[in-house]
């Protein structure tokens, strides 16, 4: 075998110290490079927190939309069914009127045949003889006027 000098062991110590020096420094790149990372880390948490916030705020503003579209729907119906109740009260009273028009259409037929019926009377009073017979004609059309009156309603509105 050969021999060591002390020379060898000198120049391996000096290989060893590079080594080791190398070492070190790839040591202390990482080491900086491990501290950017956390650097741009921490940066990126921070941009990313405001970001976070909105995409809370969103959620809380999509659930007080939706609890204000729940609450607008309620209203809504409740509108379509006082529209419905009052469309129904609204041909119920139609109906109404159209029956008291009916009524008060019978009632203008009446009167319409009466009134046709005074050239009639005219004639028979002009025909008549005796007063006495005018008196008794007046007397009996005012009491069947009366009673016919009392028959059809009983007040003086048409």
């Amino acid at each position: 075998m050969a021999k060591v000098t002390e020379n060898d062991l000198k120049r391996l110590e000096g290989l060893l110290m590079n080594r080791f020096d190398q070492l070190e420094e790839g040591q202390r790149v990482l080491e900086n490079r491990l501290n950017a990372f956390e650097r741009g880390q921490g940066t990126i948490k921070e941009e990313i927190e405001p970001v976070i916030t909105g995409q809370n705020q969103l959620k809380e503003n999509i659930k007080n939309l939706e609890s204000i579209q729940t609450e607008l729907k309620k209203e809504i119906k409740e509108v379509i069914n006082k529209i419905t109740i009052e469309k129904t009260e609204l041909q119920g009273d139609s109906k109404t009127i159209n029956a008291k028009l009916d009524g008060v259409s019978d009632r203008l037929k009446m009167i319409e045949t009466a009134i046709a019926k005074i050239p009639d009377l005219a004639e028979k009073v002009g025909e008549l003889k005796y007063w006495r017979q005018v008196v008794y004609i007046l007397l009996t059309a005012t009491i069947s006027g009366f009673v016919g009156w009392l028959i059809g309603a009983g007040n003086l509105n048409p």
